[in-house]
């Protein structure tokens, strides 16, 4: 965005900047929970090889039960990565938004007052 007559000042700047900001923090989020949830399937192994001295195929097979606590582990650190990812791309997508449309008006007072 450039500055056109005085449209794109200082408070554009950093609102642009902080849903700037937001739109980075939002894929970096995203890689922790996805790193986080493969995280959940490791310990699970380990587990597996301390307590029940077994491979996580091997556990599954003895106790099925824990299929379902694992999946339910890896959906909840997912869930809660894609909530705060949809949250951050919301509020960077929102301030962009915010921007756009107080310097099309702006460039509409402008074109009317010319006229």
């Amino acid at each position: 965005m450039k500055e056109n007559d005085g449209l794109f000042d200082i408070k554009h700047l950093r609102l642009w900047r902080i849903s700037a900001q937001a739109d980075l923090f939002s894929k970096i989020i995203f890689v922790i929970y996805v790193l986080s949830a493969l995280g959940q399937i490791f310990k699970y192994s380990q587990t597996a090889n301390t307590q029940y001295h077994t491979d996580l195929l091997g556990l599954f097979s003895q106790n099925p039960i824990f299929i379902l606590d694992l999946l339910l582990q890896v959906a909840r650190v997912s869930l809660q990565g894609i909530v705060y990812y949809l949250v951050l791309k919301g509020v960077g997508l929102g301030l962009n938004m915010i921007v756009e449309t107080d310097i099309n008006y702006r460039e509409q007072k402008v074109e009317g007052g010319e006229e």
